[in-house]
């Protein structure tokens, strides 16, 4: 039987499947995180995943689950996954990510929260973090779905 950590890790592997799969759906092409840097000259969309941004408020590395790379729209947008099902820790580190986010990001981000066992009150507070510069949005997987088809559809 499978220990709670073992299975918010995994469930939490799925939810990043998601997005890289969106990803792909919408042209965008895997870079391993050693090859980011060069492939900014190609000026074509991509995405990586835990590729190191910068430091976080505790100044220790931090990778955020995904970079994307847009070239005519965001640059590069961060893509925060968070998923919790059941009752546990996940939500008390929301503010972790959103200072992270606010403080010590130059670019733009969006947290994907889903799985709906969050504290009540704890996705209000998230969504209410939302600043159109840093926080560009929170969403579950369909309102993902709906923001990255009309956010991330551009032309390769």
């Amino acid at each position: 039987m499978k220990q709670g950590g073992s299975v918010a890790n995994e469930t939490g592997k799925n939810l990043e499947t998601f997005v890289e799969n969106k990803l792909k759906d919408l042209k965008y092409t895997f870079v391993k995180k050693v090859h980011f840097k060069a492939a900014l000259i190609l000026k074509q969309k991509f995405f990586t995943k835990q590729l190191v941004v910068g430091e976080t408020i505790y100044n220790t590395e931090w990778s955020p689950d995904f970079t994307v790379y847009t070239p005519d729209k965001f640059h590069c947008l961060l893509i925060e996954c968070k998923w919790q099902e059941k009752g546990g820790s996940t939500d008390e580190k929301y503010p972790y990510v959103v200072l992270n986010i606010k403080e010590k990001s130059q670019y733009p981000a969006i947290i994907l929260l889903d799985g709906g066992g969050y504290k009540a009150g704890a996705e209000e507070w998230l969504k209410h973090q939302v600043d159109e510069e840093k926080i560009i949005g929170v969403f579950n997987m369909g309102e993902f779905t709906k923001w990255a088809n009309q956010n991330l559809s551009i032309a390769p």
